[in-house]
């Protein structure tokens, strides 16, 4: 029995990039912008959707996580969500968060990240977030009564966010 999962990718739109892996020990795709225009502007701590021109066919039992990549720190540009089901057959759109208080703009045309006080600019040609191919756990959603919750007890408890105190 084969481990080698298939999954099937097509371009949408004839100039996008098939993600693949940078090495060939990653564990998570590149994945591209594709777009028509010179540019796409991410306006200061807003998100845009921001197309790849790919589409795919993952295997039953399995789905795609989207995450940044090392170099969105450059840019301070974070992925806002990312997630595709086996059953999805339309192209795949980034939701990238601008934090900054100037402009990002992915631009046609230049070969390095570009920092100004006005904006920041960065390559079309860079993977713009990395996508891993993950195995569905088989899950079984079972409603119970609140009790059953509140008498289960645990170290942490209903302690919120920050809880930890790490």
């Amino acid at each position: 029995m084969s481990d080698v999962v298939n999954v099937k990718f097509a371009k949408v739109r004839g100039d996008a990039v098939i993600p693949s892996y940078a090495h060939p020990t990653d564990g998570w795709l590149d994945i591209y912008a594709c777009f028509d225009e010179d540019a796409i502007i991410i306006d200061p701590h807003t998100n845009k959707l921001i197309p790849t021109g790919i589409c795919s066919i993952i295997p039953e039992g399995y789905r795609i996580s989207f995450g940044e990549r090392g170099s969105n720190t450059k840019s301070t540009l974070i992925v806002m969500a990312g997630k595709i089901d086996a059953n999805y057959r339309g192209e795949y759109f980034v939701s990238l968060y601008n934090g900054n208080n100037i402009p990002v703009v992915i631009c046609k045309g230049v070969n390095n990240i570009i920092k100004s006080d006005s904006c920041i600019i960065v390559p079309y040609s860079k993977a713009i977030c990395q996508a891993a191919i993950e195995k569905k756990p088989d899950v079984e959603v079972e409603e119970c009564p609140l009790e059953e919750v509140l008498n289960n007890k645990t170290d942490r408890g209903d302690g919120c966010l920050g809880s930890s105190g790490k």
